[in-house]
């Protein structure tokens, strides 16, 4: 059903990346394209093995001269947090561009196609290399730090907010940067997780209206690492959360990194 815009499954069948690069020749002009196997699954089921493996492969990748640039193809659930992770961990200068599409390959104006191309140009351009783990989506390129999904459905859900697009993959062909991020990314970063086998758990609290510390001391139990709290306003969690936070702080050695539901501003610690 090419009115179908939303379900994937229903579509037919997912397609891997090599059926994409053959229903899309053009790329033979912008750039030599070779299909790397990753394992397939939906964005929403990945774990951290899935992003400690994805890693090896890029470094792989790159530490055998075999690319100039990295296309990953990834579903939108959670395509926002792989782009960070790899902004944080890849040890590279070379661009890292990941991509999705917001509709399926079978409907009315899918974006999927274009969204690949454009993300093809971007890897291949001389002027991506040194701005980190971007993402590619609507004819706009993200900084991976910037990035989140915003929309459920809408071919524009992915925005910067406060920060805005590190640039454009514009209609004439030509990939054109407006910003540069000022902050820590990729090869310039502390975290290098190539030897570990798994990552640290860390667990995110929302807070709330009434919200005690039962959340902060489950997670404590479960084995959190740290505990993200994603509180009200500037970044308020209540008075239970607070003494709860202190409490595993000081019985288990749990981190707090306190941060604003609201998605937009700084958070400012009283």
């Amino acid at each position: 059903d090419r009115l179908d815009l939303a379900w994937y499954i229903e579509a037919g069948k997912r397609l891997n990346t090599g059926e994409l690069l053959d229903q899309l020749p053009e790329l033979k002009s912008i750039a030599r394209v070779e299909e790397v196997p990753f394992r397939r699954l939906p964005s929403h089921a990945l774990v951290d093995k899935d992003w400690l493996d994805m890693g090896r492969t890029i470094h792989s990748i790159f530490d055998g001269n075999k690319a100039d640039g990295i296309v990953i193809t990834h579903g939108t659930n959670t395509i926002e947090e792989t782009a960070y992770y790899l902004n944080l961990t890849v040890k590279t200068d070379k661009p890292v561009v990941v991509v999705g599409s917001m509709r399926p390959s079978s409907a009315i104006s899918a974006d999927g196609y274009l969204n690949l191309v454009n993300a093809v140009k971007v890897a291949a351009d001389p002027n991506s290399r040194g701005r980190g783990a971007m993402l590619v989506m609507n004819d706009t390129i993200y900084s991976g730090r910037d990035v989140t999904k915003t929309a459920t459905y809408r071919v524009q859900a992915f925005q910067a907010r406060d920060l805005g697009p590190l640039g454009f993959a514009d209609a004439d062909g030509k990939v054109v940067y407006y910003h540069q991020t000022a902050k820590k990314h990729t090869a310039q970063t502390e975290f290098d997780v190539r030897a570990l086998q798994s990552l640290p758990r860390v667990d995110v609290v929302v807070s709330y209206v009434g919200a005690d510390g039962a959340m902060i001391d489950a997670a404590a139990v479960a084995g959190a690492k740290g505990i993200v709290s994603a509180a009200t306003g500037a970044g308020r969690p209540t008075p239970a959360e607070d003494e709860a936070f202190d409490r595993v702080y000081k019985e288990k050695g749990v981190m707090m990194c306190l941060c604003s539901r609201v998605g937009s501003g700084r958070v400012v610690r009283s």
